[in-house]
């Protein structure tokens, strides 16, 4: 026989094997099931925890491509606008040196070849400046 003391009165009891083992199954079982829901409190934290860092993991792994993302567009508009002041320039440098050659040429340089550029609209042809004269003109036919 087992002596049992209550916690609230503080009277002893006297229990029999059988009475002693119903109440150690319900002691027993009452902290099984606080130290169960324990552990599932806590299982359920940890979860909580891990999807909240895999959540910010995803986040800054997102930020880090989009960075990554940002940086190749701008390299490509920088080396978009280094071609086109590039061309730019090319041209500026070919038009004048077109501007530079477009001048007069002077009655002792010999006249350019037919597969250099036309002359300017201000030159006249030789004839013109020996004659004084320029050809006639020609005038258009009356139709009957």
């Amino acid at each position: 026989m087992h002596d049992i003391i209550c916690p609230h009165c503080g009277k002893a009891f006297k229990i029999d094997e059988s009475g002693y083992a119903d109440i150690v199954k319900q002691v027993r079982d009452g902290e099984f099931e606080a130290q169960l829901h324990e552990r599932l409190e806590l299982a359920e934290r940890d979860k909580r925890n891990a999807v909240a860092l895999a959540q910010a993991q995803l986040t800054s792994d997102m930020q880090r491509a989009a960075a990554a993302k940002d940086a190749e567009i701008q390299a490509l508009k920088a080396s978009l606008e280094a071609g086109e002041t590039a061309r730019q320039l090319a041209v500026a440098r070919r038009w004048g040196r077109w501007r530079k050659s477009a001048t007069r040429w002077p009655a002792s340089s010999p006249r350019p070849s037919k597969t250099s550029r036309p002359p300017p609209s201000s030159w006249k042809p030789a004839c013109w400046v020996s004659c004084k004269t320029p050809p006639p003109r020609k005038t258009p036919r009356s139709r009957p």
